[in-house]
C-alpha cells in the first residue's frame, strides 16, 4: 500500500487532509511537526509527503522535504505554505510548492497522478 506521511501543526488542516486523502484510498500517516515526522521515517518507508514548511521545533517542512528524498528518491512531496513563498526556499527535485490555502481535491488528483 502506498503510504502518505501527512505533517502540519494545525490539527484541523491536519485532519482535513487525512479525511480527504484517506477516502481516496491511500494509507495515511499523521505527524504535528516535522521534528516528529524525522522520528516517523526512520522506522517506516514512505511513498509521499504532504508537509507545511513552518511548524514548531528544531525542524522544518523544508528540511523534511530534503530527508525524505535523501532516504526516499521515489517519493513523491508536495510543500504546502501560506507565509512562505516557493522562491524563497530550496526544495528536493521531487516536491512541488502548494500555497494556502489548497484545494483538497487538487491535493488528491495530485497524489492520484503521481502514483
Amino acid at each position: 500500500m502506498r503510504k502518505v506521511l501527512v505533517v502540519d501543526d494545525e490539527v484541523l488542516i491536519r485532519m482535513t487532509v487525512i479525511d480527504a486523502l484517506e477516502e481516496a484510498g491511500f494509507v495515511v500517516i499523521e505527524a504535528g511537526t516535522a521534528d516528529e515526522a524525522m522520528n516517523i521515517i526512520e522506522e517506516q518507508t514512505i511513498h509521499f509527503l504532504f508537509t507545511d514548511i513552518q511548524m514548531p521545533g528544531q525542524h522544518t517542512g523544508v528540511d523534511l522535504a530534503q530527508e525524505v528524498a535523501a532516504r526516499f528518491p521515489e517519493a513523491r512531496i508536495i510543500v504546502a505554505s501560506g507565509r512562505v513563498r516557493s522562491d524563497e526556499i530550496e526544495l528536493p527535485p521531487s516536491a512541488e510548492f502548494l500555497s494556502k490555502p489548497y484545494d483538497l481535491d487538487r491535493i488528491v488528483k495530485r497524489f492520484k497522478a503521481l502514483s
